[in-house]
């Protein structure tokens, strides 16, 4: 009977330093698997609640439907694993090495408290961004090689517009960019108004968003040509057209500098991200001058042609 006594006690001493390990707010209801000491979900498995890891780390290459939780551990999301329902380390951190979390990441330590959002995406890493920004420099590159060659009249009026009133045409893009999403509804509203347009909205609403990329493409080109012409200067260039296309080459090259050095640094998440709002800062500002240089371009040829034709 003593033994018994002494078997009861222990369990409940256990289960009560179980509960003290556990945080008052943390329900075990929602949780599909819950042990102690450190636990792999495998590749290939798939556990169709969360998992709960006391005192341990919890390691995820396989598949987890909810929660990821580890407390006095770390959770870690290998390759190719999968939370679906946030990531939680208490007194410990949440390291994702190439997996995927959906959810809110959040570990707490006594030298940290992180409190993040994840959509389902794996990390970048330094070759993939570097990869992805050499790969956008030879789509504008070509873009810009294309444009030159077959609508050079267009890029050089919005080139004199950017060179002349540069101001303005920043002005006017902003305009414009508050200007499109009401274009768009009215687009929309005025196809629906017939039986035959509503079946084509979706036709037109594609036709509406590449003309307004082509239209945004183009006066990058423009800005970034002007921008080329003062890099660069004089050119060795014996024809006209080896300028342009020198000075477009220089104008892409320099801004698309920006977001190939801000690539570099994502190993740095800190200065990788100062680089990249900062890429984004110039290029949107760029952008958005061109925009507004190739709307007044149009404006004023339009107006040309009717006062001809008057």
């Amino acid at each position: 009977m003593f033994g018994i006594t002494l078997l009861v006690s222990a369990v409940a001493q256990d289960a009560a330093a179980q509960r003290r390990a556990i945080p008052e707010r943390l329900s075990l209801s929602k949780y599909a698997l819950v042990t102690r000491g450190d636990h792999v979900v495998p590749k290939g498995k798939t556990v169709s609640g969360g998992v709960l890891v006391l005192k341990g780390n919890l390691d995820v290459y396989g598949d987890v439907a909810g929660a990821a939780t580890a407390v006095g551990g770390d959770v870690i999301v290998h390759e190719g694993g999968r939370v679906r329902g946030g990531a939680v380390a208490m007194m410990g951190r949440v390291r994702n090495e190439g997996g995927s979390i959906l959810g809110v990441i959040k570990d707490v330590g006594p030298t940290h408290n992180r409190v993040a959002v994840s959509f389902g995406g794996r990390p970048r890493t330094t070759g993939a961004s570097l990869a992805s920004a050499f790969l956008w420099l030879v789509v504008l590159l070509l873009a810009g090689t294309f444009v030159l060659f077959f609508a050079g009249d267009h890029l050089r009026r919005t080139v004199e517009v950017v060179s002349n009133e540069m101001g303005r045409s920043l002005f006017t893009g902003v305009l414009g960019g508050l200007a499109v999403v009401p274009a768009l509804i009215a687009l929309v509203i005025a196809m629906a108004v017939t039986i035959i347009g509503i079946f084509i909205i979706p036709v037109g609403v594609t036709a509406f968003l590449i003309a307004l990329s082509g239209i945004a493409v183009l006066g990058f080109l423009a800005v970034a040509q002007v921008a080329g012409i003062a890099i660069a200067g004089e050119t060795g260039s014996e024809t006209k057209a080896g300028a342009e296309l020198q000075y477009l080459f220089s104008g892409v090259l320099a801004f698309l500098s920006l977001w190939i050095i801000a690539a570099a640094f994502t190993w740095f998440p800190i200065v990788g991200a100062l680089l990249r709002v900062l890429a984004v800062s110039v290029t949107f500002v760029a952008v958005t001058t061109g925009f507004g240089a190739v709307i007044l371009s149009w404006w004023r040829g339009r107006r040309r042609k009717n006062a001809v034709a008057v």
